[in-house]
C-alpha cells in the first residue's frame, strides 16, 4: 500500500506540471495560429477581387433595340443622381409627371403623355410586376426598394413606357457588403444593409433588407413606413451555361391617410397597410461566348398581397373596410437565339388571375453599324374574352457629324385595365420620331410624338380626383439637352409640351433643369478616389386639368416652380449626401391640397466595400 501511495503521488507529482502546462501549450499554438498577416490578406484579397464569376444573366432583357430606345440607369448612376426612389429616377425621361403626394413616404405615381394608370409596365428580373391590393390597376413605383436593384431599362415607346428593374450581381470572389443610414427633417430614418456571396463552385447568396420611416408631425399627415426584405440563391456552374436562381422579395408598407380640411371630410391620398410577397424561381440557359447563342429560361414567380384592414375615410372616419387579399401565380418561358447582327425572342406567360395567356415574339436587327431595327408582335387573352393584339416596330439611322434619327409605331387593339371588368378593348395607333446630335460637349434630342384618343384611368390611391376627361389625337413635342461648357460643369435637362391640345392629368409646358458642378480633384486626388457634386434643380410646369371630381367637375392644378439643391461627396466607395426639397418654401404641389412640405431635407451615408 505504502508503495502503491508513493507511486501515486509520484505519478500524480509528474503528471501535474504536464497538465498544467498543456494550456500553454494551447495558447502558443492558438496565438500562432491566429497570428495575421495583414499584408498577405489584403494581396489575397485584392487578387480575388480581381477574378470575375459567373452571374445571372438579365432575364427579359431586350438586345439589339434600335438607337434612341431605351434610358440606362446602372448602379453609378443611380448612386450619383441620389434618387430617393424610383420615380425620382423616371422623372428624368421627358414627357414624365410624377403625381407627388407631398415628400418621401407619399404616393408617386407616374402619368406619362396622358395615359394615367395605363402609363408605365413594370418588370423585376423579367417577371411583370402587376399591381395587388388596393391599387390594383397601377403600380406606385415609389414602393420599390431602390438599393435592391443594380440596372434600370426604360423602353420608351410613343404613348407608354417600359420599366425593367433588374436586382444587384456581385460578380467577385470576396463578399460584398452595403450598409447606408439616412435621416433628415421631420425624423425621417433610412437603414440599407446587404450582404452578396458568391464561391468558386457556383453558388451565391444575398441578404439585403431596407427600413424607410417617415414618422413626421402631428399637424403633418401623412407618415409612413416600409420594412423591406430580399433575399435570392443562386448557382451558376463556372464551366457550365445553365443556371438557376430563387429570390423573394418582401415588402410591408404602412401609409397613414391624408385627409382634406374643409367640410366634408374627405380622403385627398388613401393610406396604405399590408404585405406585398413576390417570389420567383428559374432555371436558364445562359448564352454562350460574347453573349451570342441559345439562350433560354423557365420562370414560375408568385405575387401577394395581404393586409388585416385599412382605415378609409369615404364620408365616415370610423368607417373599416376589410379587402379581399389578392394572389396569382405567373408561369413562362422564354426562348431566343443572338448573333452579332440580329435577335429573335419569343415568350409565353400563364397567369392564375386576369391574363391565361401573354405571349410575344421579338426580333432585332443591325445589318450595319449605322441601321438597327426591330419588331415586337403580341397577343393577350384576358377575362371575359378581351384580347390584346398588337404590332410594335422601330428603326433608328446614324448620320455623320454625329445626328441620328429614329422612328416608333405602336398599333393595335389593347385593354389597359385587364383587372376592371368593365374595361373594353380599344384601338390604339401611336408614332413617334425623334432626332438627335450627341458630342461630349452638346447634346440635343427633338422628339415629336403622336397618341391616339384614349380615355385614361385615374390613380385609385387619391379618393377624391375620381376620372381623368378622354383625350382626343394628340401630338407632343419633347426636348432634352445637355451642356458642358467645362469638364466641371454641366447644364442638363428636358422640357415637354402637348401641341395645341391639353389633355387632362398632365400640365403643359413642364420641364426639368438640372445645374451640376463636379470635380475630382484630381491635382489633389490623383487616383480619382475622391468626387465632389453639388446640383441645382428647376421643375416648372404651368397650369392643367389634373382631373375630375365625384359630380364630373374639372379640378385644376395651378402652375408651380419647384427647387431642389443636392450636395454629395464620394471617397471611393463611401458617400455622404445631402438633399434638399421645395427651396423657396411654396404652398403649391404636384397635386391639389397635397402640398409638399416646405425645406425638406435628408441626409446620410452610404458605404459599399468587399470584406
Amino acid at each position: 500500500m505504502k508503495t502503491a501511495a508513493a507511486l501515486a503521488l509520484a505519478f500524480g507529482a509528474v503528471a501535474w506540471p504536464a497538465v498544467a502546462q498543456r494550456p500553454d501549450t494551447t495558447a502558443v499554438d492558438s496565438l500562432a495560429a491566429d497570428a495575421t498577416d495583414i499584408s498577405a490578406v489584403f494581396l489575397k484579397t485584392y487578387e480575388a477581387n480581381r477574378t470575375r464569376v459567373p452571374v445571372m444573366p438579365r432575364l427579359g432583357r431586350r438586345d439589339l433595340l434600335p438607337a434612341m430606345s431605351r434610358l440606362v440607369f446602372d448602379r453609378d448612376t443611380m448612386e450619383w443622381h441620389n434618387a430617393e426612389t424610383v420615380s425620382d429616377l423616371l422623372s428624368k425621361v421627358p414627357g414624365v409627371f410624377l403625381w407627388r403626394g407631398g415628400w418621401i413616404g407619399r404616393p408617386e405615381p407616374v402619368n406619362y403623355q396622358a395615359r394615367g394608370a395605363a402609363s408605365v409596365e413594370y418588370s423585376i428580373d423579367g417577371v411583370p410586376f402587376l399591381p395587388l391590393g388596393p391599387d390594383s390597376v397601377s403600380v406606385d413605383p415609389s414602393l420599390f426598394p431602390l438599393s435592391f436593384l443594380d440596372r434600370i431599362e426604360v423602353e420608351r415607346l410613343p404613348g407608354v413606357l417600359r420599366v425593367a428593374m433588374f436586382t444587384r450581381r456581385h460578380d467577385r470572389l470576396p463578399p460584398r457588403t452595403r450598409i447606408g443610414v439616412a435621416s433628415g427633417d421631420l425624423d425621417i430614418a433610412r437603414y440599407i444593409v446587404s450582404l452578396e456571396r458568391r464561391s468558386v463552385g457556383g453558388f451565391g447568396l444575398v441578404v439585403a433588407a431596407e427600413h424607410l420611416a417617415v414618422p413626421l408631425r402631428r399637424d403633418i399627415p401623412g407618415s409612413y413606413s416600409n420594412t423591406q426584405a430580399w433575399l435570392q440563391a443562386s448557382y451558376l456552374p463556372p464551366a457550365k451555361r445553365f443556371g438557376a436562381s430563387i429570390q423573394w422579395i418582401r415588402g410591408g408598407p404602412n401609409r397613414e391617410n391624408i385627409l382634406s380640411t374643409g367640410t366634408p371630410v374627405d380622403t385627398l391620398s388613401q393610406g396604405l397597410d399590408g404585405t406585398r410577397n413576390d417570389l420567383q424561381a428559374s432555371v436558364f440557359l445562359r448564352p454562350g461566348r460574347h453573349g451570342l447563342g441559345l439562350t433560354g429560361s423557365l420562370v414560375a414567380a408568385r405575387s401577394g398581397w395581404a393586409e388585416d384592414s385599412i382605415l378609409l375615410t369615404l364620408g365616415d372616419p370610423t368607417r373599416h373596410v376589410r379587402y379581399v387579399d389578392q394572389s396569382l401565380w405567373l408561369f413562362g418561358g422564354r426562348v431566343g437565339h443572338r448573333t452579332a447582327v440580329s435577335t429573335l425572342e419569343a415568350e409565353v406567360w400563364h397567369r392564375t388571375r386576369w391574363t391565361p395567356l401573354d405571349a410575344r415574339v421579338h426580333l432585332g436587327l443591325a445589318p450595319a453599324t449605322l441601321l438597327a431595327g426591330s419588331a415586337e408582335v403580341g397577343y393577350q387573352r384576358h377575362d371575359g374574352g378581351r384580347t390584346n393584339r398588337w404590332l410594335t416596330a422601330r428603326g433608328s439611322i446614324r448620320l455623320p457629324l454625329r445626328l441620328a434619327a429614329s422612328v416608333a409605331g405602336r398599333a393595335g387593339t389593347f385593354v389597359p385595365h385587364p383587372t376592371l371588368k368593365a374595361a373594353a378593348p380599344v384601338s390604339l395607333t401611336d408614332l413617334g420620331v425623334l432626332a438627335s446630335f450627341d458630342h461630349p460637349r452638346l447634346a440635343l434630342e427633338g422628339g415629336l410624338w403622336r397618341t391616339a384618343g384614349f380615355e385614361p384611368v385615374t390613380f385609385p390611391l387619391y379618393r377624391t380626383i375620381d376620372g381623368i376627361g378622354p383625350s382626343g389625337t394628340t401630338k407632343w413635342l419633347t426636348v432634352s439637352a445637355r451642356v458642358a461648357p467645362r469638364q466641371w460643369f454641366v447644364l442638363d435637362g428636358w422640357y415637354s409640351n402637348p401641341i395645341k391640345d391639353r389633355p387632362e392629368g398632365i400640365p403643359p409646358t413642364h420641364g426639368i433643369v438640372n445645374a451640376t458642378i463636379q470635380s475630382k480633384f484630381l491635382p489633389t486626388f490623383r487616383s480619382g478616389i475622391f468626387g465632389l457634386k453639388l446640383q441645382g434643380s428647376m421643375e416648372s410646369w404651368g397650369d392643367a386639368v389634373i382631373g375630375r371630381d365625384r359630380d364630373g367637375e374639372p379640378i385644376t392644378l395651378k402652375g408651380a416652380t419647384m427647387f431642389r439643391a443636392q450636395l454629395q461627396i464620394r471617397l471611393g466607395d463611401f458617400i455622404a449626401f445631402y438633399d434638399r426639397a421645395n427651396l423657396q418654401g411654396t404652398d403649391l404641389g404636384y397635386l391639389p391640397g397635397l402640398n409638399i412640405v416646405r425645406f425638406a431635407s435628408t441626409f446620410g451615408v452610404r458605404w459599399e466595400f468587399s470584406n
